[in-house]
């Protein structure tokens, strides 16, 4: 049973066997154990309670079979939570010292109430640690909510002020006092979470937020908390706790015990441990013997505790003390492999067992479902053992070493965070070179098979927390194949995000650094993998061509991608099947948007400068050959990547796949084949729809995509309308732009896209005759196309604004 981590004793298993009255909780465990189904009725016997019991006048508020069968002596306090939030209260602050059961309270409150979803924060132990704000509500927003985060911080507070008010949520943010000075107030540098705050206490949520600190939050700027302060446990929760675990004491030596250690919750859990196994569960002769060894206080009976098992058990003591190297932070809860690689130096796999059974036993952490963390109070004695031994830099390596190897995959947020845990063991021992290389580690990920973390926990709605520690980077780190890897990221980014001359700054300097780096390495002078360097610098090709299509530079997009197209084809030519697969990915990248830049000079396009005949030839020539071969390695590529070896990848691709079709149809209309086009934006639509598993929804503010192909069916959308345009399907393109235009302004994307959703809009208005609105939105794209630097693309909006008949009747 205790592979399940959880145990009853013998005698109870004898009581449930002879059909003697126990608690519910017990009878299950059992048949969960032997594999059998229980169902409530099967013996009502055996399910009887005696309904005189304390417990049963408040089943009807929180039904025993939801308790943790270490949670009792609350039902008072779980009856005034609950009558607060009938009042209305939207924030209550759980105050006490620590150990006297303020998280457990909340959680048991939360987790039985019928919130729709209830959302955890940790507070960090030291204050330099503690998540910023902006991360906190990036993520519960696009984890959560599946709704991408604002540019600004009050638009993506506004954005999760909607879904409160539109959902039941329960709220819990525990041990807050860290990131509190010695008034009460916030520290400086996290006086944002008072924004945060005020939407939780805002009377139009439905959400309840509960707090717990050891210390009161005071704040003048925040004034609708209200404060419950947590009281110690009875005597008589102390004695239900020793009889459920079949403890007997004289009422007189308990009562003796409660005083000592007032009432504190941890404390009799910690006792329970000792009680049961370094006395065999004879309560009377352990205080017998510890009643006058044990100083009044919590932490005096950690520190004895401590110390007891440092004389008796070793090494279950160092692995005690190790595990205060985990955070519990975004990752609260950690598995019993996490405990294992602590025990690097014991090679007997069945004594690491045993290590860790004897913790469980001894209660000094807590466990529960397989999972295992620290009580705040034995953490932080661990944490403070662990820092004066010799093994602090030691402990910490392991960990990351556990936590780079456990992760893949990156399909969900928690495989992200699991994965970048091994980042703050690094930078907790200034080991910021190995922490460099943790963000930059490639892994299979949702948008890519061959994708770095710091992207992966970006597209997962960390942008605030990966900007944060890639600046931190920057100042840190020597190796200068690092700080071009960071570089790039940044450069990328902020591409993506519309930021674009911070973006080219970046990508500039990235690349002169790759570039460096290479000849160095061709020169033997640098002990970096060939392979990472090339597929740094072609990345950050494609991506500046990327930055000069977007600002509708397209002759210097076409500079970059030619030699670039060159020298991908050398490099497969030489290099081995390892390299050939990575950078084949690219090849197909770099053929999709010459053929995109071929297009646009292919037709009589007004917006582009005149070209040679040459040129128009060869451009015309191309155009049609790499579209084709691209829609054809599009359309079977699940079938290439099976007869490549790659099976495990085709899960990878559909984002790219879309991404594709979407620039397939973009050509295909350049060319005047309206048709193809036609077929291929609606492919996309549809892959997209398969992925996030809803239909094709009529109303705009129910177009429930999937959040991360949001951008891409917008684009879809734009493209689509101007199909209809050209159609002179003018209903059906309105509504379209409607609902494109919509979508990049619910996920803040690039405003390049935007600026042409809103171009391309004005167009139809002006086809339709309708000048006034089309002149509208011509003055929206040349707004946004102002702010990113894209002079060429406000020349081309300008060009169409003043062809307007209505314009030129009036002399402009």
């Amino acid at each position: 049973m205790e592979n399940t981590g959880e145990s009853i004793s013998s005698n109870t298993v004898r009581r449930i066997l002879t059909k003697q009255n126990v608690e519910e909780y017990a009878i299950k465990l059992l048949f969960k154990t032997l594999n059998i189904p229980y169902k409530h009725n099967i013996d009502v016997i055996l399910a009887l309670k005696d309904i005189s019991s304390a417990k049963s006048c408040y089943q009807n508020f929180l039904s025993f079979e939801n308790k943790s069968p270490n949670f009792f002596g609350r039902d008072n306090d779980l009856a005034r939570l609950n009558t607060l939030i009938n009042q209305h209260q939207k924030m209550i602050v759980i105050q006490a010292p620590g150990g006297l059961g303020k998280t457990t309270l909340a959680r048991q409150y939360l987790d039985n109430q019928g919130f729709d979803l209830v959302l955890s924060l940790e507070i960090a132990k030291e204050p330099d640690n503690i998540t910023s704000v902006e991360s906190v509500v990036e993520e519960w927003l696009k984890q959560y909510f599946e709704e991408e985060p604002g540019r600004e911080f009050g638009i993506t507070l506004a954005r999760l002020k909607k879904h409160l008010q539109n959902r039941q949520v329960g709220i819990l943010i525990d041990s807050l006092e860290p990131a509190l000075d010695k008034h009460g107030r916030f520290i400086q540098n996290h006086s944002r979470y008072l924004e945060l705050f005020r939407v939780l206490a805002d009377a139009t949520v439905q959400s309840f937020t509960i707090i717990t600190s050891r210390e009161r939050l005071f704040d003048d700027r925040i004034d609708i908390i209200y404060h419950y302060y947590l009281s110690e446990l009875g005597v008589s929760a102390w004695q239900e706790f020793l009889a459920f675990h079949e403890v007997k004491i004289d009422i007189s030596l308990l009562e003796e015990m409660h005083i000592k250690y007032g009432g504190n919750a941890k404390a009799m859990n910690i006792l329970l441990g000792s009680i049961k196994t370094d006395y065999q569960g004879d309560a009377t002769a352990y205080w017998q013997e510890n009643c006058t060894l044990v100083e009044r206080g919590l932490k005096n009976l950690v520190i004895n505790q401590f110390e007891r098992l440092q004389s008796l058990n070793p090494n279950a003591y160092k692995l005690l003390c190790r595990l205060g190297c985990y955070r519990y932070q975004d990752i609260p809860q950690v598995t019993e492999d996490a405990l294992l690689a602590l025990l690097w130096d014991i090679p007997d796999q069945q004594q690491c067992i045993y290590i860790i059974r004897s913790l469980k036993n001894l209660r000094l952490f807590e466990f529960a479902k397989g999972k295992y963390w620290l009580h705040t109070v034995i953490k932080e004695e661990s944490i403070k053992r662990l820092k004066s031994s010799q093994e602090w830099e030691e402990v910490n390596r392991k960990a990351a070493e556990f936590w780079r190897g456990s992760v893949k995959s990156i399909r969900t947020m928690e495989d992200a965070k699991k994965a970048f845990e091994a980042y703050y063991h690094y930078e907790c021992i200034h080991d910021f070179e190995q922490a460099g290389y943790i963000i930059i580690q490639r892994r299979n990920g949702c948008w890519s098979f061959d994708e770095m973390l710091a992207f992966s926990y970006y597209r997962m709605g960390a942008l605030t927390q990966v900007i944060s520690i890639l600046n931190l980077l920057k100042e840190k780190i020597k190796s200068e194949y690092l700080l071009a890897s960071i570089y790039s990221i940044e450069g990328i980014i902020n591409l993506v995000s519309g930021n674009m001359n911070i973006a080219i700054n970046y990508l500039h300097q990235s690349l002169a650094m790759a570039n460096c780096i290479l000849n160095d390495f061709e020169n033997n002078q640098i002990d970096i993998s060939y392979d990472e360097i090339v597929l740094l610098i072609v990345k950050n090709q494609i991506h500046l061509s990327f930055y000069y299509i977007d600002i509708w530079e397209l002759e210097a997009a076409i500079n970059i991608l030619e030699p670039t197209k060159s020298w991908i084809e050398n490099i497969i030519q030489k290099g081995d099947k390892n390299l050939k697969l990575k950078i084949e990915k690219y090849q197909v990248t770099v053929w999709l948007h010459l053929a995109l830049l071929y297009s646009y000079f292919n037709t009589a396009e007004k917006y582009i400068l005149p070209q040679s005949l040459a040129k128009k030839v060869y451009y015309s020539l191309f155009t049609g050959i790499f579209a084709e071969i691209v829609y054809y390695m599009i359309l079977n590529l699940e079938t290439l990547l099976i007869n490549a070896g790659l099976e495990t990848e085709v899960n990878f691709c559909r984002w790219r796949k879309i991404y594709a079709l979407l620039k397939l149809g973009l050509i295909y209309k350049n060319l005047g084949n309206i048709k193809k086009s036609l077929k291929i934006y609606n492919a996309a639509i549809k892959f997209s729809q398969a992925e996030s598993s809803y239909g094709w929804i009529e109303s705009a503010q129910e177009l429930n995509y999937n959040s991360h192909y949001n951008p891409l069916v917008a684009k879809a959308l734009t493209g689509l309308a101007e199909l209809d345009r050209i159609q002179d399907n003018f209903e059906e393109a309105l509504f379209k732009h409607s609902q494109s235009i919509e979508i990049f302004h619910k996920i803040s994307g690039n405003r390049c896209d935007l600026a042409e959703a809103y171009f391309q809009l004005g167009l139809t208005y002006q086809k339709m005759g309708d000048f006034k609105n089309s002149q509208i939105n011509f003055d929206e794209a040349i707004i946004l196309f102002t702010a990113v630097a894209a002079p060429r693309q406000v020349e081309k909006v300008e060009r169409e604004k003043v062809s307007n008949p209505a314009l030129k009747g009036l002399g402009l």
